[in-house]
């Protein structure tokens, strides 16, 4: 299977809705409030998808960077069918190719994605937040 990797600036909010459905991610993002999520897309600044040949989303990397500096990936999300395949690791290796040698990824890990990000050779670092009030 091919998979095509590239940048996008027009995902829709329903078919990054229907990737996250697929992923451990669904309860976690506001995914009946499409609104919402099409707000999330449009504040993104830098999106990398993972695609087939036949264009069905298979991941997706949404991202804010200033592209001097630092790049935040606010998701990175495979469908659950196609993990385990390096979709997600060739989706943030072409994302940092693209923004080059001097802007740093980071990104908040889920507790059960860390082993993930440690594999591919991410370095763990302190994060704090404040948490949202609506989830909806």
């Amino acid at each position: 299977m091919a998979v095509i990797i590239a940048r996008e600036t027009d995902l829709t909010a329903e078919e990054f809705a229907a990737l996250l459905a697929e992923t451990t991610m669904a309860p976690k993002r506001p995914l009946l409030n499409l609104q919402r999520i099409e707000r999330m897309l449009h504040g993104a600044n830098f999106i990398v998808t993972a695609r087939d040949e036949d264009g069905q989303l298979l991941g997706v990397a949404r991202c804010i960077t200033d592209f001097e500096w630092i790049c935040y990936c606010a998701e990175l999300a495979v469908r659950q069918s196609h993990q385990g395949q390096g979709i997600g690791k060739s989706i943030l290796a072409e994302a940092k190719r693209m923004l080059g040698p001097g802007i740093c990824l980071t990104l908040n890990a889920e507790p059960e994605a860390v082993a993930f990000y440690e594999h591919i050779g991410m370095q763990p670092y302190r994060a704090f937040y404040i948490p949202r009030e609506n989830r909806d």
